[in-house]
């Protein structure tokens, strides 16, 4: 992996089915979504008054595990832009393309500088934590396409 990668997969479900299967693969591995509700890009640009193609799906979903990110975080702060992760999900020539975004462990943590702390993690085993978390995010999306 490199430093910053985008992850791309895409499935033949139908949109809808494959939002579904999606949804069941991210509780399977203990992960929660986030603000489902505001999830639907296409309904917010929309009430931005932004024309959308009548066709276009596009979703968001915020995952996290709150359990992890919220001993995490007390420690060092900066770790908030990686606990959540977000995986991108939308319709493209008949397709449900899905992306989302990945950091290797070794950016991660030099961008936190590598701390130590008394109390919870150091920002390097934070770091891999969280690359491991991009292989289950991986994981995730193979079971639902």
């Amino acid at each position: 992996m490199s430093d910053v990668e985008i992850f791309r997969n895409s499935s033949e479900k139908p949109f809808a089915v494959f939002l579904a299967d999606l949804t069941q693969a991210i509780e399977a591995e203990g992960f929660s979504i986030h603000h489902r509700d505001k999830s639907d890009l296409i309904a917010f640009y929309r009430s931005e008054g932004i024309n959308m193609p009548d066709n276009y799906q596009h979703v968001m979903l915020q995952i996290c595990k709150p359990e992890n990110s919220g001993k995490s975080l007390p420690a060092n702060p900066e770790r908030s832009v990686f606990v959540q992760k977000f995986i991108f999900v939308y319709s493209k020539g008949g397709k449900t393309e899905i992306r989302f975004l990945g950091f290797s462990a070794n950016l991660i943590g030099d961008l936190l500088g590598h701390n130590e702390f008394e109390k919870g993690p150091s920002d390097d085993m934070f770091a891999e934590r969280m690359q491991g978390t991009f292989v289950t995010m991986e994981k995730i999306v193979q079971a639902a396409v």
